[in-house]
């Protein structure tokens, strides 16, 4: 299947899923995980960093059109696709140029890709818990909101992961 439509066809399912499914999800009334940012973590490293920028944007955006968040995913999502490469150097302990187009096989190992999947995820609920808060003073909540989200978007998270390496073997 073309590159760009399998990418198409995967950027509205997650947004789907994400809108429609997991934000019903209140596991202990606050708690939804995050599947969209799934997008980003799986996308080429190959591609062009403006064009996963404005995917990130647009993720972000879609999102917060249908779900009515005013802007806190468009923010993340747009940070977290500009900041991707560099935790992607940070994880794997490669140059930017080493960077193969898919961090997430199984050829890498499961240490770098749980730093990896954590840091984007961790980052990315961070700023969002941030602006939907917008109180310096909820510090506490934030980070309590943004480490149980993130715990629980990898569990959400890792097994699909782990069923696209075993697709792409």
């Amino acid at each position: 299947m073309n590159k760009t439509i399998k990418h198409i066809l995967q950027f509205i399912l997650l947004i789907l899923i994400q809108v429609f499914i997991l934000n019903n999800i209140n596991l202990f009334g606050y708690l939804n995980p995050y599947l969209y940012v799934l997008f980003l973590i799986t996308y080429s490293f190959k591609n062009n960093q403006s064009e996963t920028i404005f995917l990130g944007f647009l993720l972000g955006f879609s999102l917060d059109l249908l779900s009515q968040s005013a802007g806190a995913h468009t923010i993340a999502s747009l940070t977290i696709g500009f900041l991707r490469p560099y935790f992607a150097i940070f994880s794997f302990r490669l140059k930017l140029s080493e960077l193969p187009e898919n961090l997430i096989s199984k050829d890498t190992r499961i240490l770098n890709k749980i730093s990896f999947l954590f840091l984007m995820l961790f980052i990315h609920h961070f700023i969002l818990f941030f602006i939907i808060f917008l109180d310096p003073n909820s510090i506490l909540l934030i980070l309590k909101n943004t480490f149980l989200t993130s715990v629980f978007s990898i569990i959400v998270i890792w097994p699909i992961l782990t069923l696209l390496e075993i697709k792409n073997d």
